[in-house]
């Protein structure tokens, strides 16, 4: 299926990530299977209510990771201030593995629009990003606050409030939605002018019983990880992924398996140069033969 961008911010920002939760992102996104606090048989909750406060600690309130590159942040509207960053106009759906992607979506965020209109992030992820308001990228790795959680029989959903500043250098005030309030004060009148931040919703859709009767909070969270990961499990994973040992003669496909597909990788005459976070992995004839750190 075609990947397309529908609309496409002035500028990239390029934000500096700490290695540690940049390489746990990195793998948690290359392989989507659970975090090592996952692969434990968990039980499913015995009732549904259970479930909900289940993910309501997991998520609510915390901040979360993004294990993707492609999403954006939109800035929020005039009118909505009160609402908070959900009240963007950047919604995200998403369409679990095994459900097939129907031709027109809508929900309570998102009004009933043709899947092929909207912005397609990948074969089950599609956005409706609106006309004339700020848009910045979301860079993997990146922290998010998740402002509001909601867990439905069908379908559950964040909204999330970017936390870095550099997304302010992607406002262009000329179009940003404005807010002035004016205060008087004696003979003095104070007109002041303020702008929305920037967030998101990311809405996770399941077949019909997954969540409300099957309770398969298992399933549901191995989803959801592909691209939001709780700050505490990226942790968690960064410390596995210090274990993990590249030995002379691996071939390249061993090493893709154990640190994922690298950031970029350079072919000069025999060798291949393959390059992550922190480090570079070169091979020879298609064999390692040396791990620089950098």
């Amino acid at each position: 299926m075609r990947i397309r961008n529908v609309y496409r911010p002035k500028r990239m920002v390029v934000r500096t990530l700490a290695m540690v939760a940049a390489l746990a992102v990195s793998t948690a996104a290359q392989d989507t299977k659970t975090p090592p606090a996952l692969q434990t048989n968990t039980p499913s909750p015995a009732t549904y209510d259970e479930l909900k406060q289940l993910l309501k600690n997991r998520y609510d309130q915390k901040i979360v990771l993004a294990a993707v590159e492609g999403l954006y942040a939109g800035e929020q509207r005039k009118a909505d201030f009160n609402l908070g960053p959900g009240a963007n106009g950047i919604y995200w759906s998403h369409f679990a593995a095994n459900m097939q992607v129907p031709d027109r979506i809508g929900s309570a965020f998102l009004g009933g629009k043709k899947t092929s209109d909207l912005s397609q992030l990948d074969e089950h992820t599609f956005g409706d990003l609106k006309r004339g308001l700020n848009l910045s990228p979301i860079q993997r790795g990146e922290p998010l606050k998740v402002y509001k959680f909601y867990v439905y029989p069908d379908y559950i959903a964040f909204v999330l409030s970017t936390k870095g500043l550099e997304h302010w250098r992607d406002l262009d005030y000329g179009k940003a939605s404005k807010e002035v309030t004016t205060s008087v004060s004696g003979n003095q009148v104070n007109r002041t002018v303020s702008v929305g931040g920037f967030g998101l919703v990311l809405v996770f859709y399941f077949n019909k019983g997954v969540i409300k009767d099957d309770r398969d909070i298992a399933g549901v969270l191995k989803e959801i990880n592909k691209y939001l990961l709780p700050e505490s499990e990226a942790q968690a994973l960064a410390n596995v992924g210090k274990n993990i040992e590249i030995e002379p003669g691996m071939t390249e496909e061993q090493v893709t398996q154990k640190l994922g597909q690298p950031l970029q990788s350079v072919k000069f005459g025999d060798q291949k140069s393959l390059k992550y976070k922190g480090m570079t992995v070169v091979l020879k004839d298609g064999k390692v033969v040396d791990v620089k750190v950098e």
